[in-house]
């Protein structure tokens, strides 16, 4: 079972849990180190087709962070509302 798994992404965007199933777990260590991201861009033969990957890698996550949003949205707006109500 993979780190993204529990993720709340529509059964319609099985693509999209497949890329995010792509995506190294390191980017989501609690102590992100980039230097070793750095360096493997810096010596790489291809700079532009590795961070042309980053940038779709990003667009991933942007992606499923909407669906994340979009599931969760009435739940953070009760949550909210709740919050307001118990200190008034």
């Amino acid at each position: 079972m993979g780190l993204f798994d529990g993720l709340p992404v529509s059964p319609n965007k099985a693509d999209l849990r497949e890329e995010l199933s792509r995506i190294d777990e390191s980017w989501a260590a609690a102590r992100f180190d980039s230097l070793p991201h750095v360096v493997h861009i810096l010596t790489s033969k291809d700079r532009e087709a590795e961070v042309q990957f980053l940038k779709e890698q990003s667009d991933v996550v942007e992606e499923v962070v909407d669906e994340v949003v979009h599931a969760y949205h009435s739940g953070f707006n009760k949550a909210i509302q709740n919050y307001s109500q118990v200190h008034k």
